[in-house]
C-alpha cells in the first residue's frame, strides 16, 4: 500500500532541526492493529512511500509490515522486485493507493483498491473503492475484509472474547 493519504490522511507536519526535516505523520490505530492482525494469520503487507520517515518504520516493525519501501515513487518497479524476490504472483496481491504514482501498481494487481479520499484517476483504475477515507480506517475495512474473505475473522474475534 501507499502511506500518505492511505495509511495517513494524508497530512506531513515537519519539524526544522539543525540537523534537517523532522517529519511526523499519524496513523489510525484501528489500521494499525489490523497490520498485525493480517501478519499475525500469515498474510505479508508491505508499503511503498514517495517520502522517508524514519518514526514511520520504526511503527511499521512494530506492525509486523514484512515490506517497507521509502523514498521510492517508482511503485511498480518496486512492488515487480516485491513480487519477484517472494515468488508471489502479482494477481494473489492487492494494492492500497489515493494518487496517481499508484496506478501503475493498482492496474497491475488482483485486487487494485482505492481509497474514498483517492483522485478520480485512482478510483476509475480501481476494482473497489473504500467507504473510508485514507488515515480514517480505510486499511482498516480492507484488511477486515481480506481476513473475512479467507475465513480468518473468526481467530481475531476469538484472541478478544
Amino acid at each position: 500500500m501507499d502511506v500518505d493519504g492511505v495509511l495517513t490522511d494524508g497530512v506531513v507536519y515537519h519539524f526544522a532541526l539543525k540537523e534537517g526535516l523532522i517529519e511526523f505523520k499519524g496513523v489510525h490505530a484501528q489500521d494499525a492493529i489490523s497490520l498485525a492482525w493480517l501478519a499475525d494469520c500469515g498474510i505479508k503487507t508491505g508499503i511503498i512511500s514517495g517520502r522517508n520517515s524514519a518514526g514511520l518504520a520504526e511503527r511499521l516493525k512494530a506492525l509486523k509490515v514484512s515490506f517497507i519501501y521509502q523514498g521510492r515513487l517508482d511503485k511498480k518497479i518496486v512492488f515487480d522486485e516485491i513480487c519477484r524476490d517472494s515468488g508471489i504472483n502479482p494477481n494473489e496481491t492487492l494494492y492500497i493507493g489515493d494518487d496517481l504514482p499508484d496506478i501503475p501498481v493498482i492496474k497491475s494487481v488482483g485486487i487494485g483498491v482505492a481509497v474514498q479520499n483517492a483522485r478520480p484517476e485512482v478510483k476509475q483504475a480501481a476494482h473497489w473503492v473504500t467507504k473510508n477515507s485514507g488515515g480514517k480506517g480505510a486499511v482498516r475495512e480492507v484488511a477486515e475484509a481480506v481476513l473475512k474473505a479467507q475465513g480468518l475473522w473468526p481467530k481475531i474475534l476469538e484472541t478478544f472474547r
